[in-house]
């Protein structure tokens, strides 16, 4: 499942998803989120016309207090390897 994220949220391992129980997947969909859901964060990137999203694959996890008092609800713990452009997969 991929899920719309801001990597402005990024935190080390730690991606902030959401500050709700719901994120958006990649059509624009409400999901609920729930802890240990394996997921794919993306944010669309653009390099001149081609598109490259960068991307972190982890699993979905409360957010830990530090983060929470920002206001975050869930986060991405991300897997090693992660974050990286969807072009270094291929």
């Amino acid at each position: 499942m991929r899920l719309q994220a801001d990597f402005n949220g990024l935190f080390g391992d730690i991606l902030c998803l959401s500050h709700s129980d719901t994120c958006k997947d990649e059509n624009g969909a409400e999901i609920a989120l729930h802890s240990g859901m394996r997921v794919t964060a993306f944010e669309e990137n653009h390099e001149g016309d081609e598109r490259d999203d960068l991307i972190a694959i982890g699993t979905v996890e409360p957010s830990p207090d530090w983060l929470r008092c920002n206001g975050s609800k869930w986060c991405l713990k991300i897997d090693p390897g992660s974050p990286r452009y969807q072009s270094d997969l291929k």
